[in-house]
């Protein structure tokens, strides 16, 4: 199968759950993104919302803190995720222990040493015993308690080992702080592991993600070279293979049956995306949804993912917020004139937005000349 850019953009925005069909339910939503990056409060949210119909933020809450049906945690690429329950723990054996392998000229940098790495376990382990939490705060302290490093980063990246070793993850907030519990009381049945945990991981990328390249899915997990190809290899009976503009890329069989469905639908279709967005972090290289020139629009460094707006997958502008008194204040910045319907499309988006988070939003638009000449 021959597909333009524009095509596998469409198709993209699919498969993420970002199109036609949308989610009824948290989990739901959470596994159509294969996972929701969830290091910043409202992209995690958002994430949520933008491809979900009628839920609400505080659904998302009652999901990760009651529920549980989602969880919070290190996982893909060592960063913080919202998954599925059910699939938490076989993708934390996956993936943790390669992970936090990942950090050791880190930890040495934070005078952490091979016998605090392993202590570390058994504090939380001791001080979490029996519904016990410990919020962000209080860290610090527990570790200097017990002769850990407790200065700069350390505390963080302890927490994160702890996380990414099968010991703790994040549980319900406690007044209004992030806590953290035990994985094995927070979340007691282990469930159902695949038989091959590395292909269930490649089925669930490209069936989020397709089309999409070996090379993308391999950035997405962060894993080593081996895991990820026989990952793929083990599952590419199962996929189709497309050529976008030239280069192989795949997509589940399932997908890509729909295809004609999913480029019949109609066309510049507007989606406001939070910042941090799976559909823009989720691949080795963003040029297919992102023009080269405006890379850095929405990646201007320091690991920050721009909110931003797309037209059928293509980026066409940013947006900030500020808190007012009645709500939130957001202006767009486009990289290029924006049709009255795009217009009225984002009205609509900010719309579901504000009623989605529980607040007023009052959006205007600028047009910015330099991205705009640059085109």
């Amino acid at each position: 199968m021959e597909l333009s850019w524009s095509d596998a953009r469409r198709l993209r925005i699919q498969a993420q759950g970002l199109g036609f069909e949308r989610a009824a339910d948290v989990e739901s939503a959470v596994r159509a993104a294969g996972a929701i990056q969830a290091q910043d409060r409202l992209g995690m949210l958002l994430g949520v919302g933008t491809r979900s119909v009628g839920l609400t933020a505080a659904d998302v809450d009652h999901a990760r803190n009651v529920e549980r049906s989602v969880v919070r945690s290190w996982l893909m690429r060592g960063t913080l995720h919202l998954v599925a329950g059910s699939d938490f723990r076989w993708m934390l054996g996956l993936l943790g222990e390669k992970m936090d392998a990942k950090a050791l000229k880190r930890r040495a940098d934070l005078g952490i040493s091979a016998d605090d790495h392993a202590r570390v376990l058994e504090l939380f382990r001791r001080h979490l015993a029996g519904g016990g939490t410990i919020v962000r705060s209080e860290i610090p302290g527990a570790l200097e308690a017990a002769g850990l490093p407790a200065a700069g980063q350390a505390p963080r990246h302890l927490l994160r080992t702890a996380s990414m070793l099968g010991v703790i993850c994040f549980g319900a907030d406690r007044d209004d702080d992030e806590a953290h519990v035990l994985i094995d009381e927070w979340l007691p049945d282990p469930g159902l592991e695949p038989s091959d945990p590395a292909a269930e991981l490649a089925r669930r990328y490209f069936a989020a993600y397709g089309p999409a390249t070996a090379a993308d899915f391999r950035w997405w997990t962060g894993l080593p070279a081996a895991d990820t190809r026989r990952g793929f290899e083990a599952v590419a009976g199962e996929l189709a293979e497309v050529s976008v503009e030239g280069t192989a890329m795949w997509m589940t069989s399932e997908a890509a049956a729909q295809t004609e469905q999913v480029l019949a639908a109609p066309d510049h279709r507007v989606r406001v995306a939070g910042p941090f967005d799976p559909y823009l972090l989720g691949y080795a290289k963003r040029e297919l949804g992102v023009a080269g020139s405006l890379l850095k629009r929405i990646n201007a460094g320091g690991g920050m993912i721009r909110s931003c707006v797309l037209i059928d997958g293509r980026l066409v502008g940013t947006w900030d917020r500020k808190r007012r008194a009645r709500g939130l204040a957001v202006t767009v910045t486009a990289f290029e004139a924006l049709s009255d319907e795009a217009q009225s499309q984002l009205d609509a988006e900010f719309a579901e937005i504000g009623r989605f988070l529980g607040t007023e939003i009052n959006w205007s638009l600028a047009l910015d000349p330099a991205a705009a000449r640059s085109e």
